[in-house]
């Protein structure tokens, strides 16, 4: 078996970005067959819209900023504060949302395992008010900072 590369960055905040959404950017820093490393960069106000994924785990850590992670699944609902050093293993088919509660911009790197059959199924929630409406709802963002 072949060994792959060594990959290094000296500042994920400093990547290369593509628009995802309004105000929501996306840089991967690593993709290997089954598993994708990213950086996501957010603007205040925004984020990544109430969805799921069906066999896929999305593993947060807060790089810069605070973002607000809202969730519900079987085992209950919240929102985490996603600061800094702070993680998040968000398991296949539990509903969340991601957003930018504040004036600053924020980073989070997240890592999509098995990135191998990664699906987005926009959803709606049954306890959150979301933040942030899905255009595969015909929507905008419902509040602006």
């Amino acid at each position: 078996m072949g060994q792959h590369p060594v990959v290094t960055v000296n500042d994920i905040t400093q990547i290369d970005f593509d628009a995802r959404r309004p105000g929501c950017e996306k840089g991967v820093i690593h993709e290997d067959g089954p598993v994708q490393s990213a950086v996501f960069r957010v603007a205040p106000g925004c984020g990544v819209p109430r969805h799921l994924h069906s066999r896929v785990y999305d593993l947060f850590v807060g790089v810069k900023g605070l973002l607000e992670i809202r969730y519900e699944g079987q085992h209950g609902h919240g929102t985490f504060p996603l600061k800094p050093g702070a993680f998040c293993a968000m398991p296949p088919g539990v509903r969340h949302e991601v957003f930018n509660p504040t004036q600053d911009e924020a980073f989070f790197l997240i890592v999509h395992a098995p990135h191998d059959g990664y699906d987005f199924v926009p959803i709606e929630f049954k306890h959150h008010t979301p933040m942030l409406t899905d255009p595969a709802f015909g929507g905008v963002p419902v509040r602006k900072l």
